[in-house]
């Protein structure tokens, strides 16, 4: 039973698990009282909360300033939609819809010969392997 060391704290805080198997019989065994132990773990916890309270209170001001920054950006990029749909109504006297069919009309060749070269190269694959 005397073979193991009881856990040690060292110069960093961090436990130490050693085993003594050459000095079995010794009895030079260091072994700190319970209250020591507890108190070494009441201050490493307080050392974790105070560090967590810090970071907490760091991480809410970088969020709240980042909210900040994206609901600028929002503002001036729906201030630049309405600005641009005001130009294109002035200059275009409203011709929104055309402007959609016109990109479905330029859409629709460009799918066709999406699907000839589709069909093409199905064919040229199909020459290959037979």
């Amino acid at each position: 039973m005397g073979d193991f060391v009881a856990p040690t704290a060292a110069n960093g805080g961090s436990l130490c698990l050693s085993t003594n198997l050459g000095n079995a019989g010794n009895g030079n065994v260091n072994i700190p009282k319970h209250s020591t132990v507890v108190e070494r773990l009441r201050q490493r916890i307080e050392g974790c909360r105070r560090h967590h309270v810090s970071c907490e209170s760091r991480y809410q001001q970088a969020q709240a300033e980042q909210l900040e920054i994206e609901r600028r950006d929002t503002v001036s990029l729906y201030q630049r939609t309405l600005e641009q749909r005001a130009k294109k109504s002035a200059s275009g006297g409203g011709g929104g819809g055309s402007s959609k069919q016109s990109k479905q009309q330029q859409q629709e060749p460009d799918s066709g010969t999406a699907e000839q070269r589709n069909s093409t190269l199905i064919a040229v694959r199909a020459n290959l392997h037979s």
